[in-house]
């Protein structure tokens, strides 16, 4: 193993890869420099990603026509269309708004969204199940720039908090509902909102 040294700062080669460690002495111990928890803040990436997937999915439904957002294609296989998704991933937003404790969504509405558009419900292929395009569309982009503000005030004091009994089989704490509800949830539908288009002939998306 080589190592040379760049103004004080050593770096181990291992072979012919190089793994650039920086180590500094001090009073004659080595010792490895990694980031401070100070310099990058996790959160941060979460909320850029949150956002980030949160513009893809709607994009995916920008040029959908109102009157076929309820449509299940390749012969009723594609169940999960633009209403009901749009319609699913507001109620979960709602959802982590009330855990983090923030009044901008009613108990009483995140508790009627869940009741018919939470995990386990149908899609049906019937616009009159859901709110128009334009409201669907309106609620997902508000509900979610509020709540990345919320997750950006809260999350030092929220997230270590247990999560509510009928979760903690699968999430221990509300920072773990918190990252699978900003991250993984939307990125997941996302995939379908795109399965959708190809089944349905809507290009691009």
């Amino acid at each position: 193993m080589g190592v040379r040294m760049v103004r004080g700062v050593r770096f181990r080669r291992v072979g012919r890869a190089a793994r650039r460690r920086p180590t500094r002495r001090r009073r004659g111990v080595a010792c490895t420099c990694m980031n401070s928890r100070a310099a990058y803040d996790t959160i941060d990436a979460i909320l850029n990603v949150h956002s980030m997937v949160n513009g893809f999915v709607a994009q995916a439904v920008e040029d959908v026509p109102d009157s076929r957002m309820a449509e299940q294609p390749a012969g009723g296989l594609i169940v999960n269309h633009p209403a009901w998704t749009l319609s699913h991933l507001n109620a979960y937003a709602g959802l982590l708004l009330s855990m983090l404790e923030d009044t901008s969504v009613s108990a009483a509405a995140v508790e009627a969204e869940m009741a018919r558009f939470g995990f386990g419900t149908t899609p049906v292929p019937d616009l009159g199940a859901y709110a128009p395009k334009h409201e669907l569309v309106e609620r997902f982009k508000e509900r979610n720039a509020r709540l990345g503000a919320v997750v950006a005030a809260k999350h030092g004091e929220m997230f270590p908090r247990p999560a509510p009994e009928r979760f903690r089989t699968h999430a221990p704490t509300i920072g773990h509902i918190a990252v699978t509800l900003l991250v993984a949830h939307p990125a997941h539908h996302l995939g379908q909102l795109r399965q959708w288009r190809r089944g349905t002939g809507i290009a691009g998306g």
